[in-house]
């Protein structure tokens, strides 16, 4: 077969090498993922499923499709017969489109706990829910390329070549393209925008709430001016104040300060999305969310950026090779194939690996028996003090 580039000996153990890590790192880093949520309760949220699910797909990637790959990159021909290159085939899409269409499902979740605070927060984390939505990525991504390559199957006339067939085909290219990669991109880089907007309109208002002090009185003859409460006119020293005024004076504060607490827990809901303790200030509970906010932002932008980069190559050669009906794999295109699967090399790192909730789950998982003694340690220090 003429589709693989001939290398030489050296070259090939080279490459054996380079390939044979990269599938191993890729299961390496999505198990890892993987056992943190089966160990750690506390990290089976219904954003750290998505999380999940993602890995999985991003597993298999370096699980099955890259070693089925290996022996044919490196001798130039499929020798493992028709039906494991269907299943191959099938398998390699499913996933890699699988995995792009989680990145679209987090991208989303994120979006709507940064722009929807209150719904998302209030609605309930139903299980069956998650799944549902766990589930239509796969079947998604399975409907994308799956029934196309199952009737194609039937004209793989070369045995010793493992290959999509309706690669040439024009509708084919065209759908797929918007399907995998140019629909994800627009989605994605659509909740970039909206958290975007979002977070800068928040600046705003709470740089209105830093400049405005939250208590500031200033005495005018008799009276005093407060930002939360209504103005109140004071007694003279030598003034005599009858008891009814006395009680609706501290009716009227009362109800003021039950006015004004409510305000700022309105308030508080539409800058914040998960504190709910009234005794911090609500330019500090602002403040922390914008912050937590700002990180989601900043993650999903180098998830598009990383998406970006691993699949537009590809997508634009794939394009530029129908285009001159070029069959044969170049250097390039071989090095924007294996570009795809790196980016699932990339997810963990880009995912759970930087959150702090799976940081603390990997610490669990290696450092079991020192976090033990430590706590251990704590608890009889605490009580030889409560002794003393």
């Amino acid at each position: 077969s003429d589709n693989i580039m001939p290398f030489n000996q050296g070259t090939l153990v080279i490459l054996s090498i380079l390939m044979a890590f990269l599938a191993f790192s890729i299961v390496l880093g999505n198990g890892l993922v993987i056992i943190a949520f089966v160990v750690d309760k506390n990290l089976r949220l219904r954003s750290n499923f998505f999380f999940l699910n993602l890995a999985i797909s991003d597993f298999f990637v370096g699980a099955i499709c890259i070693p089925l790959y290996i022996p044919y990159e490196t001798q130039g021909r499929w020798d493992a017969g028709n039906k494991l290159c269907v299943f191959w085939l099938v398998i390699d899409y499913l996933l890699c489109t699988t995995s792009v269409y989680n990145i679209v499902l987090i991208s989303y979740d994120r979006y709507q706990s940064v722009c929807n605070a209150i719904s998302y927060r209030n609605k309930p984390s139903s299980i069956s829910r998650t799944a549902t939505f766990m589930v239509a990525v796969w079947v998604l991504a399975f409907m994308v390329h799956g029934p196309a390559i199952l009737s194609g199957s039937k004209d793989q006339t070369e045995k010793t070549e493992c290959r999509n067939q309706l690669l040439f085909t024009d509708y084919y290219i065209i759908t797929t393209s918007i399907l995998e990669f140019l629909i994800p991109t627009i989605l994605v880089t659509y909740f970039n925008y909206c958290i975007y907007w979002s977070l800068h309109s928040r600046s705003r208002v709470r740089g209105s709430l830093v400049s405005t002090p939250n208590i500031s009185s200033s005495v005018q003859g008799n009276s005093m001016t407060c930002a939360f409460f209504p103005m109140v006119r004071l007694p003279k020293p030598d003034e005599e104040v009858p008891s009814s005024s006395v009680k609706k004076i501290r009716k009227k504060s009362l109800f003021a300060s039950f006015r004004t607490r409510e305000e700022e827990e309105t308030a508080s809901a539409e800058l914040t999305s998960l504190s709910h303790s009234n005794s911090v200030p609500i330019v500090l509970r602002a403040q922390h969310e914008l912050l937590r906010d700002r990180k989601i932002a900043k993650s999903l932008a180098i998830i598009l950026g990383a998406f970006v980069f691993c699949w537009a190559p590809y997508i634009l050669f794939t394009i530029i090779r129908f285009a001159c009906n070029q069959r044969r794999d170049n250097s390039w295109y071989t090095f924007t194939f294996w570009l795809q699967w790196f980016n699932s090399f990339l997810n963990p790192f880009l995912y759970p690996l930087c959150h702090k909730r799976f940081r603390i789950a990997f610490m669990k998982i290696f450092c079991k028996k020192k976090h033990t003694a430590s706590t251990q340690v704590s608890l009889f220090t605490q009580g030889q003090c409560r002794k003393i």
